[in-house]
């Protein structure tokens, strides 16, 4: 019975072996299944725009940040504890104006206990010249020795010098009695209040609030070694760009909402520093930038700029160029490189390495990396869709909408700007490309308002 039983077993495992091996020369001859799935698949969609070519000056952008003129931390010059507060958190102040008061109570007890020490040295003084007068007539008659005469010529000179040291402790009592009034150093915005009524103000050492100077304000941001050689050489005159006023270097500011990239605000160049970073191969630029406010409760105009603001600058280098422009969204990343991918005549797309320059809007300048394969204005920027590109592959082609890849951001199209793509076309079925819509030109953007006029630098010019 053990014996067919096994019998049967073996039989069993025998044919299971077979029905596997079968199979896997079955799988062997057949392609898989995901390799007919990929060679069914349609090709993939992506969304397109077409290169744009503006007539435009060559800018820098760089970013940088507001700083006040003048920056004081308010402190007392004694000790003691805070009585009045004269302000409130955020008030605008003059210099001179009173902030604190500590209390002047054991200072002024000194500056009284000064003035009697004072008074009863100008006694003894008195009374010294009196002795020094009889003693003078005594010792020349011989009714009294030169020694006593001689004693007191000693306490009167002692006298002169302790008055002269009790004035000087009456002026320091006197300063002190001062101090118990905390002033503001400088005109400005104060800050909020660091402590309050009935804190122990302790001397030189606590804070007890800001003030920065409002207007007008500075503006710090650094350039690299090449564009800062670029601007000295225009302030030399060595370099004429037509759009650039060597006399007073302007740049152009924009804050964190200027997300077209208008930059609304301008600013003088007052300072370039006198040694590059060499860490990071930079150096430091400085504008002068009108800050208006008024602070008349009555009607009340807040200052736009503060200290410690975010701002993009713009910096003027070059005459107006032909620029071609791509949306910001197409530009890819290879490792370190930055490439498009480009969609041909052909409908199959293909990456190329391109070097990204100056921003107009939400759109970028660009240039090929090779010189010797220009961009060709034909063919069509994929601007969504990037992760589905392969090269050489045909793709399906859906054209952007305008107000989506932010063509209004841009200047008026020259007459040299590339004829506008057709109308979209059904897809073929060789390619499964599909034609791009018409794309006008589009009005230039009005400047906003509120423009600040470029203030005359309040430092000696530039080189």
């Amino acid at each position: 019975m053990t014996g067919r039983a096994t019998a049967s077993v073996a039989v069993a495992l025998a044919t299971v072996i077979v029905t596997m091996l079968g199979g896997c020369g079955q799988a062997a001859k057949d392609p898989s299944a995901s390799t007919k799935a990929a060679a069914q698949a349609p090709p993939s969609e992506v969304t397109v725009a077409a290169f744009q070519s503006r007539l435009l000056p060559e800018y820098l952008e760089v970013t940088g940040r507001i700083e006040a003129v003048r920056e004081v931390d308010v402190r007392c010059r004694i000790t003691g504890y805070l009585t009045k507060i004269f302000f409130r958190d955020g008030q605008f102040v003059k210099a001179g104006d009173p902030l604190y008061e500590i209390d002047p109570r054991p200072y002024g007890a000194q500056l009284e206990s000064a003035k009697g020490s004072l008074e009863k040295l100008f006694g003894e003084r008195r009374f010294a010249e009196v002795q020094v007068a009889r003693y003078e007539k005594l010792s020349a008659k011989g009714a009294a020795s030169v020694q006593e005469f001689d004693t007191w010529k000693a306490k009167l000179e002692e006298n002169t010098g302790a008055v002269a040291a009790a004035r000087a402790q009456v002026e320091f009592a006197r300063l002190n009695v001062e101090f118990c009034t905390v002033t503001s150093p400088i005109d400005g915005q104060i800050g909020r209040t660091q402590l309050q009524i009935g804190n122990l103000i302790n001397q030189d050492s606590t804070t007890l609030a800001t003030v920065v100077s409002i207007d007008p304000i500075y503006v710090y941001f650094n350039v690299d070694e090449p564009t800062f050689v670029r601007v000295v050489r225009t302030m030399r005159g060595e370099s004429e760009p037509a759009m650039v006023d060597r006399r007073q270097f302007v740049v152009d500011i924009g804050l964190v909402d200027d997300r077209e990239r208008h930059y609304p605000y301008r600013c003088v160049v007052d300072f370039l520093n006198n040694q590059v970073d060499p860490q990071t191969a930079t150096i430091t630029m400085r504008g002068v930038l009108e800050n208006p406010h008024d602070p008349d409760p009555a009607h009340p105009r807040p200052p736009l700029f503060r200290s410690g603001m975010f701002i993009r600058a713009r910096l003027p280098l070059g005459n107006p160029a032909d620029l071609t422009l791509v949306p910001e969204a197409a530009i890819g990343s290879n490792q370190d490189r930055k490439v498009l991918w480009l969609v041909g005549v052909d409908g199959t797309v293909h990456s190329r390495e391109v070097l990204p320059g100056q921003k107009v809007g939400a759109w970028i300048a660009v240039r090929s990396a090779d010189p010797a394969r220009p961009l060709d204005a034909s063919d069509r920027v994929v601007v969504r869709g990037l992760q589905r590109c392969r090269e050489g592959k045909p793709v399906t082609v859906v054209v952007a909408p305008a107000d989506t890849i932010g063509l209004d951001t841009l200047p008026a199209a020259s007459a040299a700007a590339p004829a506008p793509l057709p109308q979209a076309a059904p897809a073929t079925e060789a390619t499964g490309v599909s034609a791009a819509p018409a794309q006008g030109a589009v009005e230039t953007l009005p400047r906003p308002a509120g423009v600040i006029a470029s203030p005359e630098p309040s430092g000696p010019k530039p080189p």
